[in-house]
């Protein structure tokens, strides 16, 4: 039986009459999820047996170099948005688990500077949203989560290649580094393409700079598909999960996760 892992990937998580939460045609992601939701999720989890794993625990186990537990689901938070530390996190330490944010640097820099960056995503279009500060992204290390890359502007990487060339590519590369390793005083490990967007040639230019790359990308119906024994690190693949999956897909999530 080869052994699945689901990724899960949340972006943002608003309390239940949060005015931000997105109305959903089901044609796109809409990034958003309200909180009794989210909450359904995780007991769901909990009630299944499943056990929340680190982004590093996943890849040291596609490198042979550890194990995971069974029903092992790792929780990815993207962009860094302020309410993974104001709502997700306190909610989560309720069910003891914990995830992997993956920090888009300047808005995380200009949080920490009192202003607002404007970011383009692809769930939201161009937003100005608070994201975490620094000090925020240390709480939650010191809650035993880890910080993941996100680039410092949140570009679609294989376009901007495309487009600007290597350098432009290499420069957001180097410019998110830098910030983390300025206010953190490390660069992380693990990366996620922003908006799924990437080639061999991105994957080439940014995997000497981490030890894994995660994709991401939306379907609709839901086709979800896994990190598994075969996957490379360099390929994590993950599930988007937003107010437009029904809770009978997410639950498939798992249960596509254990089939033969």
């Amino acid at each position: 039986m080869v052994r699945r892992v689901p990724m899960l990937v949340y972006h943002h998580v608003y309390e239940d009459d949060d005015p931000g939460l997105a109305s959903t045609t089901g044609v796109k992601a809409t990034g958003t999820i309200d909180v009794s939701e989210f909450r359904r999720h995780l007991s769901y989890l909990a009630g299944g047996g499943w056990n929340a794993v680190s982004t590093t625990a996943v890849v040291d186990w596609l490198a042979g170099r550890g194990e995971l537990p069974d029903r092992a689901v790792a929780l990815h938070f993207d962009n860094g948005w302020l309410d993974t530390r104001t709502i997700t996190l306190p909610i989560m330490e309720e069910y003891g688990l914990k995830g992997t944010c993956y920090v888009i640097s300047e808005g995380t820099e200009a949080a920490s500077n009192g202003t607002i960056a404007a970011i383009h995503t692809s769930t939201e279009g161009a937003v100005s949203k608070p994201c975490i500060t620094w000090k925020q992204a240390e709480e939650l290390l010191a809650a035993g989560w880890e910080i993941g890359a996100h680039t410092a502007t949140h570009p679609r990487l294989a376009e901007l290649l495309a487009k600007q060339g290597v350098k432009a590519v290499a420069d957001e590369i180097e410019d998110s580094n830098r910030a983390y390793a300025n206010a953190l005083g490390f660069i992380p490990s693990h990366f996620a393409y922003p908006s799924g967007s990437r080639d061999e040639k991105t994957d080439a230019i940014l995997g000497p700079h981490y030890q894994s790359l995660r994709l991401w990308h939306f379907s609709r119906p839901q086709v979800w598909s896994f990190t598994d024994e075969t996957t490379s690190p360099m390929a994590l693949d993950c599930q988007n999960v937003d107010n437009t999956v029904a809770f009978e897909d997410f639950k498939r999530i798992f249960d596509e996760a254990l089939a033969d």
